[in-house]
């Protein structure tokens, strides 16, 4: 399937740091070569008016920077038609907290990926959200 066939997301991406204008992550650049409408946020609070002004997709976060955490406790705040579909978690380290996070964030579907393999695990959500988008309801 190429990148015109496939369906178009929208995702939210806040990455560990902020990198500079030149630079693009390799998150969003991988989402926006897959063709999806990819916003990259400079902060937690730059992610939630993001998300709080059109309905998202994919909201990717890496904690690696704890100021990030402040984002994922939030999404319980937001009224479930605003929550995104799917979150994607990026971690250094195995966190037992996120668990509690899959209840608070309901009805967003809650992903943890361990670095470096996560990308791995955010194609593996991308192919599960084509999937149920290209499933004709039953």
């Amino acid at each position: 399937m190429t990148a015109q066939m496939r369906a178009a997301f929208r995702a939210v991406v806040l990455p560990a740091s902020e990198p500079p204008p030149s630079y693009d992550t390799p998150t969003r650049r991988l989402l926006g070569e897959l063709g999806h409408d990819v916003a990259r946020a400079a902060s937690p609070d730059h992610a939630m008016k993001l998300i709080a002004s059109d309905h998202t997709d994919l909201l990717v976060v890496d904690i690696s920077n704890s100021n990030n955490r402040e984002l994922l406790d939030s999404l319980a705040d937001l009224p479930e038609s605003q929550r995104p579909d799917q979150v994607a978690i990026f971690s250094d380290t195995g966190d037992v907290s996120l668990r509690e996070l899959r209840r608070k964030a309901a009805p967003s579907h809650v992903h943890v990926f361990l670095k470096p393999l996560h990308m791995h695990g955010l194609l593996g959500v991308l192919r599960q959200m084509e999937r149920r988008q290209n499933t004709p309801d039953a």
